[in-house]
């Protein structure tokens, strides 16, 4: 051992797969309540589904619900048919995923002003509909159903004053979106910009991050400013992430259902 490693104990790893396993059966409560969502009448969600009823409000952030659980339940089923087998880098690209997924959806739902709420959500489908445009003309194919989606949000715009005439571009980007919604999730054990920055430098192989936020053991003597290191996931570590991914999921679930009271 030298005074940079970190690895755990095996009464660690036991205590982070303990950890683990209960937030898989969290998950599956989660994901119950996932299934039972609705829109309400007479609610905010109903009225911003009315006023915006291509690709409305409620039916986007539910299907960016649906992709944050689902990695999720790539990791369960990961660990589960594995009899406990822990993949270290994919583990975070699952669990980044999530961290996108449900800081977009509360950054959507976040605002007071329903205005607010359809031009984000009106800018989020003009933004992925701009990158099948994209994939269109790398591919050397035209997309004509662009101008046609173009044309229906600005006719839904159009109805409104207070978005008559605004751009559907730059797009807030996750960074920025994360960084707004903390106010929603302030327990989590990290920021969730920063939970997202670790997963995402885990997930996209960058040394740096790996070392600072995974497992690591030195092999080869150092030079004194330098050494190499095996790096690999601290169990409870994982346990961590994976729970804040739930307590991010949970907030959505908790601001869409302040949405959808009725009156």
């Amino acid at each position: 051992m030298t005074d940079h490693d970190n690895q755990e104990s095996d009464a660690q790893a036991q205590l982070g797969m303990d950890i683990l396993r209960r937030h898989f059966r969290r998950y599956e409560r989660v994901a119950e309540r996932a299934e039972s969502l609705s829109v309400t009448a007479g609610s905010s969600l109903a009225g911003d589904r009315d006023a915006a009823t291509y690709n409305p409000v409620p039916d986007v952030v539910r299907n960016i619900l649906g992709v944050a659980l689902d990695h999720l339940h790539a990791l369960v089923v990961s660990v589960e048919q594995s009899n406990g087998m822990i993949l270290a880098m994919s583990s975070f690209t699952l669990i980044r995923t999530a961290y996108e997924a449900a800081g977009t959806g509360l950054w959507l739902l976040q605002p007071q002003s329903r205005d607010e709420r359809l031009m984000r959500s009106m800018r989020l489908t003009y933004d992925n509909r701009r990158q099948v445009r994209s994939v269109q003309t790398g591919l050397g194919k035209t997309d004509p159903g662009f101008e046609r989606m173009l044309g229906r949000l600005r006719e839904q715009m159009d109805a409104r004053d207070g978005l008559r005439g605004k751009p559907l571009k730059p797009m807030t980007s996750v960074t920025d979106r994360l960084t707004s919604v903390a106010e929603l999730v302030p327990k989590l054990i990290f920021p969730p910009l920063a939970l997202w920055q670790m997963a995402s430098g885990v997930a996209h192989g960058n040394s740096s991050m790996m070392i600072a936020v995974l497992e690591r053991k030195q092999v080869g003597p150092s030079d004194g400013t330098s050494a190499d290191y095996n790096v690999t996931s601290s169990v409870v570590t994982i346990a961590l992430f994976y729970a804040a991914a739930l307590d991010m999921i949970e907030a959505l679930f908790d601001l869409y259902d302040a949405r959808n009271t009725a009156p």
